[in-house]
């Protein structure tokens, strides 16, 4: 129709109706090629909140863990630092109370801290549709803390092993369905063998640096939540 019009007005030398349908072609080009880029940025500012969002609710699952991980490393510790209490005073009785300590204090599990979210976003490519800048290098620093907690918590794991090896004799552990049932100290245990208490002390060494290292990850992960959630416009994250 535009064509016909243009061609018609060529022949007749009109050559206003000529610029003008020239100038409605232009025009129309480029509001269609705005209404493109219009719906192509609001597709991106929903598929941002929607990732923004999953970051948001995976990484509160994750500092969840890293707490839970934390208050064991805590509740190991203080149990063996009981049964050392106790090993010092030869109290047997006490310290089959806390026997349970000499496997829980070499227990270093792995941690994680990168959400599904966010490998999916640095592995498609699409970490920049995330528009905060800051936030984004955020975003982009967390698979170097996680490897950086797996190199840890690898040399923590190395070191614990020579340790069970000598405490594992000590011991009699009952195991049902679920895993270790109870634990208690094997007849020929004394409380003279100094063996025994400097690797146990050295297990506490660990299990403080291990438990050190989860608080930097907590405050970590902690801080990015903050960050998340005041892009989301949602209240700051609760200590």
């Amino acid at each position: 129709m535009i064509l016909a019009r243009i061609t018609q007005a060529l022949k007749d030398q009109n050559w206003l109706a000529v610029s003008l349908e020239f100038v409605i072609v232009i025009a129309g080009v480029v509001v269609g090629f705005q209404v493109s880029a219009w719906n192509e940025a609001r597709q991106e500012r929903g598929l941002e909140q929607a990732y923004l969002e999953r970051l948001a609710s995976e990484l509160e699952a994750v500092s969840d863990e890293l707490h839970d991980f934390g208050g064991d490393l805590d509740d190991a510790r203080d149990q063996a630092e009981r049964f050392l209490t106790a090993f010092d005073a030869g109290d047997r009785a006490a310290m089959e109370d806390d026997a349970f300590a000499l496997l829980a204090i070499t227990r270093v599990s792995e941690v994680q801290v990168q959400s599904a979210a966010l490998h999916e976003l640095i592995s498609s490519g699409r970490l920049g549709l995330v528009r905060n800048e800051d936030l984004r290098a955020e975003l982009a620093d967390l698979p170097l803390v996680e490897a950086d907690a797996h190199g840890v918590i690898d040399q923590l794991k190395a070191q614990q092993v020579d340790i069970v090896a000598t405490l594992r004799p000590h011991l009699r552990v009952r195991m049902d369905g679920l895993g270790v049932d109870s634990v208690t100290l094997s007849d020929g245990f004394t409380h003279e063998d100094t063996e025994l208490a400097n690797n146990l002390a050295y297990s506490i060494y660990l299990n403080r640096a291990a438990a050190l290292f989860v608080r930097v990850l907590i405050n970590e992960v902690d801080e990015l939540r903050a960050s998340l959630d005041e892009e989301l416009g949602r209240s700051e994250v609760a200590p």
